[in-house]
């Protein structure tokens, strides 16, 4: 079974706001001195685990400091922002710090 345990990303260096994958994957945007960030981090690996879906997403999280080009390529300006890219587009997103609640509804359409 795949962990859910976030790793920074260097993803691709597409130019388009499409990314192909064969699982969605789920970009957590934030930085290193974020709190609600870290917070939103937790809920996620909540969410997943309660559901029992580790393999579910691909989980990345890109911070500010080291990946500013996705934030310009995804339209981002809010720390903590969610996405779920699947079939090569957003199909998610989640703005500012939300409670688990808000996270699962977010993740509900791929979860089982």
């Amino acid at each position: 079974m795949t962990s859910l345990a976030p790793t920074h990303t260097s993803a691709p260096t597409h130019t388009s706001t499409e990314t192909r994958t064969a699982t969605p994957l789920l970009l957590l945007f934030g930085s290193k001195t974020s709190g609600q960030a870290r917070r939103l981090d937790g809920f996620v690996a909540h969410v997943v685990q309660r559901r029992h879906n580790h393999g579910t997403f691909r989980y990345r999280i890109v911070d500010i400091e080291d990946r500013p080009d996705l934030f310009d390529r995804f339209h981002v300006t809010d720390v903590p922002t969610l996405l779920v890219i699947d079939d090569g587009r957003v199909q998610g997103r989640l703005v500012g710090f939300h409670q688990p609640k808000a996270v699962e509804e977010l993740l509900t359409p791929w979860l089982h």
